[in-house]
């Protein structure tokens, strides 16, 4: 490695997964990552996280595969199928759950723990990390780049800002000069958290949702509406997630407590089977959330012009829950980034050039995704004999081009040519320069006549 490029001060945006990934790798590519964060330490808060492959290796590559061992301990890793049922309670299909099979890399549990396993070791590496620490000021000219601490002033400058700030990201109209474009998506989520208590386990819907010696996961679909069960640790723990339709106002606050009584009104238009509204009365109301889906206008660049500045993860392309995909593909931006600006010699313009040109298209294909998706699940009448006709339809969109996928291999392999466009100016749009986003969704469409997302559809325009 160069030796500026060791000395490269990484200041770091944002402590979710995508800025502690971005620290972590540069912290052992031999970088000086700060990360800087809003809130007090690791959040305990959350309900439901999947990770697969293409962002899981990422994790397992870290201390000799000891991260991995842990969030798959920490998670849902001993059931043996997915469970598609419609709004009948029909079975439709069945599939493998891959920690179920063995697929390395693949982490599903309950997104605090997994966030804390992650954090933890960042602490063990000895990760510079600034809590309670809210930025209220961006800037990035030609001699400084940097944020400012509200409440304080402090300044915190370095060679790059990499801002893993979220879907409410300041870095956007700051550093990119961008209006505040957050849409309705027309949908939000009902989700919860719990500990199931040995009187909850003794009702019959739970008792058959809980098993000791295996965990359960099972999906519902219906209009305008689909929802997971998740019970796991030996029957001890319980998460549920429902989306749905809704037109509420989210110009103030995206996230507020949910109330059972919504949430029956919901489940009773939707004719959801009785095993939702027992779960529901089984959940402590305070560990209920409300939360809008928010939508986010694709970006034509990530890059402040100074080009010492990128935006990542969410802050980047905010992803639909049914991208099933949104958090790895922060993973995936976090380790591209980090040997991106290994390799870049200390040339942070160029660095960021190319890892925005590696992941923009690919990225921005699964972001795209998660509407076509959902439609697919809201707008249709699923019956075993549609799923039979229409196998490919109704699953998650983890489709092989985006499991199958190593992100550090891709950087590693691409970088070269990448930055020799870079540096002799090839000319053409950001998706005509990026890398080709290595496949599509054309394998779930359904057939003209099968499909109703048309004619049904009641999303708020984008």
């Amino acid at each position: 490695m160069a030796k500026h490029a060791e000395k490269l001060r990484v200041v770091i945006v944002g402590a979710g997964f995508c800025g502690l990934t971005a620290a972590i790798e540069c912290q052992l590519r031999g970088m000086h990552p700060i990360l800087v964060e809003a809130y007090a330490g690791a959040s305990s808060h959350g309900d439901l996280l999947d990770f697969v492959p293409n962002a899981g290796r990422v994790f397992d590559s870290w201390a000799n595969g000891r991260v991995g061992e842990a969030l798959l301990a920490a998670g849902v890793n001993r059931a043996k199928t997915l469970d598609f049922y419609n709004q009948d309670n029909v079975m439709l299909r069945s599939d493998p759950w891959p920690q179920g099979i063995d697929l390395k890399g693949t982490f599903a549990g309950h997104r605090g723990a997994m966030h804390e396993i992650v954090y933890n070791y960042a602490k063990e590496l000895g990760i510079e990390m600034h809590f309670n620490s809210r930025v209220e000021k961006y800037f990035d000219s030609d001699d400084e780049h940097g944020v400012i601490i509200a409440g304080t002033g402090k300044k915190i400058l370095g060679d790059v800002v990499l801002a893993c700030d979220g879907p409410k990201s300041l870095a956007r109209s700051q550093l990119l000069g961008l209006p505040e474009s957050r849409v309705n998506s027309g949908y939000a989520i009902f989700r919860a958290f719990f500990e199931l208590t040995e009187e909850m386990l003794q009702d019959p819907f739970m008792a058959e949702l809980t098993k000791k010696d295996e965990d359960t996961t099972r999906f519902w679909v219906g209009e305008d509406m689909h929802g997971f069960i998740y019970t796991w640790n030996q029957g001890r723990d319980c998460a549920w997630v429902l989306t749905h339709l809704d037109d509420a106002d989210i110009q103030e606050s995206w996230s507020f407590p949910a109330k059972k009584e919504d949430v029956r009104t919901y489940l009773k238009q939707a004719k959801f089977p009785e095993v939702w509204s027992r779960v529901l009365d089984l959940t402590p109301e305070d560990r209920m959330v409300d939360y809008k889906l928010v939508w986010r206008d694709p970006l034509t660049t990530w890059l402040s012009p100074a080009k010492h500045s990128a935006v990542m993860g969410d802050a980047a392309h905010c992803h639909l829950p049914t991208s099933a995909n949104g958090a790895c593909q922060a993973v995936e931006d976090a380790a591209t980034i980090a040997i991106c600006l290994e390799k870049s010699q200390g040339d942070v313009p160029l660095a960021l050039q190319i890892f925005e040109r590696i992941r923009f298209n690919r990225s921005h294909v699964i972001h795209q995704a998660s509407i076509s998706t959902r439609n697919i699940y809201h707008k249709n009448n699923w019956t075993p004999e549609m799923v039979e006709k229409n196998p490919g339809s109704l699953v998650m969109p983890l489709l092989e081009w985006v499991v199958d996928f190593d992100c550090q291999k891709n950087a590693e392999d691409n970088y070269d040519r990448l930055a020799k466009e870079v540096i002799s100016g090839k000319t053409g749009t950001i998706e005509e320069l990026s890398l080709p986003a290595g496949g599509n969704y054309d394998c779930m469409n359904l057939t003209e006549e099968d499909n109703k997302a048309a004619a049904l559809q009641k999303t708020v325009p984008l």
